[in-house]
């Protein structure tokens, strides 16, 4: 089970794909198996390098959460039960490096990340973990949101429950408020659906604030023309195996956008993690909601695929 990234992704006869490495990082109260079967999948499609890191975080106890240090006995359990995991879900012929530590799982796993440096970082349901956490630091904030915003690589976050991925991703909505991120998500959104084969649709949501006077229907209309243009204009050299779908309503970013994922029957969706500005975050109500894998590609991200897709057009 044990096997270093670089020798993992060492796989003959397949094609080169996206990913060289792909993280999967697990928690306690996660449920593992949903993430580790997508994230295994991934890595196997694209021929990349495995690796597993589990967090144990701080247990829950009456009165609240608490810290201390695995024990030994612990640990061993903790491995037996993660590798036990991973050959119940890998695809055949790959192979896992499964590491193990203890502490806040945002911490941890960006530690790791920073070291290993994967091409795609895959979380399952943080569960208890993110619930001590909050009450242990008084923060609000999903740690998956926490991470994709200072990680260098997406992350991808697999809802418990998450369908088996026996086959490629098939329909991707890439879900866009057309600020500076649009073009990096958009791009990123083409390259995996072209190696993927998937069908790209992308949407945005003109947001209404709640209680507020619905502008006029010439206005709504108008404003909604204007953001299908723009998004056929950027849309116009993306390197997918089919022209890109494109959608656009006015209401709740997060309402109207996990409507659109049901009605396309989306099995991956894409978008920046500060989608729709701070003040009105739909990126976590998107992540409580999201009943396929919600896929976040954070500000540092970004720059990191604008600088290799500069370098290969340079190269």
């Amino acid at each position: 089970m044990r096997q270093t990234p670089c020798l993992a992704s060492a796989r003959q006869g397949m094609e080169v794909g996206m990913f060289r490495l792909v993280l999967l990082a697990l928690t306690d109260a996660a449920d593992g198996a949903s993430a580790a079967r997508v994230a295994s999948h991934i890595a196997a499609r694209h021929g990349a390098g495995f690796a597993v890191q589990h967090v144990s975080g701080p247990p829950r106890q009456a009165g609240g959460c608490i810290l201390h240090l695995p024990t030994e006995e612990d640990l061993a359990a903790r491995r037996a039960g993660v590798e036990a995991l991973c050959r119940t879900v890998m695809p055949p012929g790959l192979t896992a490096d499964v590491m193990l530590c203890a502490g806040f799982a945002h911490v941890e796993i960006l530690k790791t990340a920073r070291v290993l440096e994967p091409d795609l970082l895959v979380l399952g349901n943080q569960g208890e973990a993110d619930d001590c956490r909050r009450e242990l630091s008084g923060a609000t904030s999903d740690t998956a949101l926490l991470m994709a915003e200072t990680a260098r690589c997406p992350v991808l976050v697999v809802p418990a429950g998450a369908p088996e991925p026996t086959v490629p991703f098939r329909r991707i909505l890439a879900a866009t408020d057309l600020s500076d991120s649009v073009e990096a998500v958009l791009g990123f959104a083409a390259r995996l659906a072209a190696r993927e084969g998937a069908d790209l649709r992308a949407f945005h949501v003109l947001p209404l604030a709640p209680g507020a006077p619905v502008p006029s229907a010439e206005y709504l209309s108008r404003t909604l023309a204007k953001a299908r243009e723009r998004l056929e204009y950027l849309g116009r050299n993306l390197p997918t195996p089919r022209p890109m779908a494109i959608g656009a309503r006015e209401g709740e970013p997060a309402v109207e956008i996990l409507k659109d994922a049901r009605e396309s029957r989306a099995d991956l969706l894409v978008l920046a993690p500060g989608c729709y500005g701070p003040e009105a975050p739909a990126a976590g109500r998107l992540l409580a909601g999201a009943r396929c894998p919600v896929l976040l590609v954070g500000p540092l991200a970004q720059k990191e695929l604008a600088r290799n897709a500069s370098a290969q057009s340079k190269g």
